[in-house]
């Protein structure tokens, strides 16, 4: 496997394979190294005659056929194959597939592409795992893996920067923690700030006027006002969600999540255990930033109050789904037993 600039790398050297393969995680990452290796090779020059897409539900055949080319007034044949469901092809139509592969002209270069297809080196069946080896021996392979945390928050300097404007990575963290860490949606938000900031700094305060949380941050924010006892904003938290038509159910979902992060926080911190081996243990992987806010947050609400505030949520989440009720009220008065649940320091 090859990293993203080790791609780019050989790609400017002019060192060219004939056969690619771009999966993982990030969608929009695997679509712009496949165009990143279509531009480099072709310098440019695609054209009905040298160039063709495939998909799913192409005919091996016709690929077989298009791959033998030879380009016509052009260095290279280019064929992209998008989202090929490999573990899905039958066991013949398979060893075809590595047939053309083996037999690929000089002068062709096949790009495989996963640009929605939810596919990973570790998800991979038999046929995908073999069609990785392959061409990770005979070509190149790059698996784009989902960004979190510093990497993350660089790249949006970064893009900021690829923008005109500049960008702090305090900022960056600002604009993760609103907008979540899906690249296609901080793509579009990055766009519109470097539009607003017109060349000069992205600030925190653009962050807050421009970009719509994500359902998730929103609810969230939620528990800070839950367990800070702030029950105006709490109950303003909640119409701001209903009327972007989230459900009670997604809100009591994730309230649940936050309450067990920050119950393990501060299980594991009465235990002397690390912050970050916390966030190791249960795959919080890069964020270990959220366990560090929701440590602070509870700081004075007990650990009783944490627990019975989980067998709450637990009984509305039950409720929710095995009753009709209104979703809102519930959620409502849900909050509210929760803010006084926090406030009670009784078994301190």
């Amino acid at each position: 496997m090859v990293t993203e600039s080790e791609l780019k790398k050989k790609l400017n050297s002019g060192h060219f394979s004939n056969l690619y393969l771009c999966f993982g995680e990030e969608k929009m990452l695997v679509r712009r190294s496949a165009e990143l290796i279509e531009k480099k090779i072709s310098k440019g020059d695609l054209n009905d005659l040298n160039y063709r897409v495939f998909d799913n539900d192409s005919e091996l055949s016709e690929i077989s056929i298009c791959a033998d080319m030879i380009p016509f007034m052009s260095e290279w044949n280019f064929l992209r194959i998008n989202d090929m469901d490999i573990d899905k092809l039958s066991k013949d139509d398979f060893e075809a597939l590595m047939t053309i592969l083996k037999n690929v002209s000089s002068q062709t270069v096949i790009i495989f592409a996963m640009p929605t297809l939810d596919v990973t080196s570790k998800t991979a069946k038999a046929q995908m795992k073999k069609l990785i080896s392959y061409i990770d021996k005979n070509g190149v392979c790059i698996e784009l893996t989902h960004r979190t945390g510093l990497a993350l928050e660089r790249d949006m300097c970064k893009w900021a920067k690829a923008g005109g404007c500049t960008m702090s990575e305090l900022t960056a963290h600002k604009l993760i923690q609103f907008a979540g860490e899906d690249l296609n949606r901080l793509n579009a938000e990055m766009k519109k700030l470097t539009a607003f900031a017109d060349g000069g700094e992205i600030t925190p305060e653009m962050i807050e006027q421009l970009v719509s949380k994500t359902a998730e941050a929103s609810v969230y924010d939620l528990f800070g006002f839950i367990v800070s006892q702030n029950i105006d904003k709490a109950l303003t938290a909640i119409g701001t969600l209903f009327y972007q038509q989230i459900s009670g159910v997604y809100i009591c979902t994730v309230l649940s999540g936050a309450y067990i992060d920050a119950y393990r926080t501060r299980v594991g911190r009465e235990a002397g255990i690390p912050t970050a081996q916390i966030a190791d243990d249960f795959g919080y992987k890069n964020r270990k930033w959220v366990l560090d806010k929701l440590s602070r947050q509870i700081q004075r609400v007990t650990t009783a109050s944490l627990r019975r505030s989980i067998d709450e949520l637990t009984a509305v989440q039950e409720r929710m789904v095995t009753e009709m009720i209104d979703e809102r009220v519930e959620i409502e008065r849900l909050v509210c037993r929760l803010a006084l649940i926090a406030g009670d320091r009784s078994d301190e």
